[in-house]
């Protein structure tokens, strides 16, 4: 029968525990997605960024830090802009003019930004600084003529394996995006307080 070394067990087994305590702490320090999808929200119904955003406040609840790039919009107090000293792991960067952009009025500059803001959206998926990154209003900018269908085809293709991407905006929803999307939703209008002359709300819709 052989004898075991009782402290040799011991020192083993403190150095298992050990390794593993480590391995928990990293875990709880750097959080992270094993698989990230795609996402795209569409359609004239209000709420599209919404539903964005509270998939970045859940993220950020778990730990996960998440990057929101805002194409068209460079209006500073919007609320989202505005709570990012406040919420750890969540950063918000614009690219656009105070002026809300439509299609009759992208100029030139705005058709830079949106390019400038959908290669800093590329550039913030491959970094490994972010879980979640969230192109807000790029179907807009797609629909626009501001960026084309196979530059954001090519941002949605370079999404590493463990990065959710979460694009918005738009009307129609070309069926290459579709096909490369694990999640569709389209957001139709059915009711809007606009029609009866309420406008956009502090807090609520901005």
């Amino acid at each position: 029968m052989v004898k075991l070394d009782e402290k040799a067990v011991e020192r083993a087994l403190e150095k298992k525990i050990a390794e593993i305590k480590s391995d928990c702490e990293k875990s709880e320090k750097h959080p992270h997605l094993e698989r990230g999808l795609v996402h795209v929200y569409y359609g004239d119904g209000r709420g599209k960024t919404s539903i964005a955003l509270g998939t970045a406040l859940r993220a950020c609840g778990h730990g996960l830090r998440v990057k929101v790039v805002q194409l068209l919009k460079g209006i500073p107090n919007l609320g989202e802009c505005k709570v990012q000293d406040e919420l750890p792991n969540f950063e918000v960067k614009q690219f656009g003019t105070p002026v809300y952009v439509f299609n009759k009025n992208a100029g030139g500059k705005e058709r830079e930004q949106a390019k400038a803001g959908l290669s800093d959206a590329e550039s913030s998926l491959k970094s490994g600084k972010y879980d979640v990154v969230i192109i807000d209003e790029a179907m807009y900018a797609l629909e626009f003529g501001m960026i084309s269908l196979e530059e954001i085809l090519s941002v949605m293709k370079s999404k590493p394996r463990e990065v959710e991407l979460i694009l918005t905006g738009g009307r129609n929803l070309p069926r290459e995006i579709l096909e490369l999307a694990d999640y569709v939703s389209h957001v139709v209008m059915e009711k809007h307080p606009y029609n009866r002359g309420i406008k956009a709300r502090k807090g609520i819709d901005f």
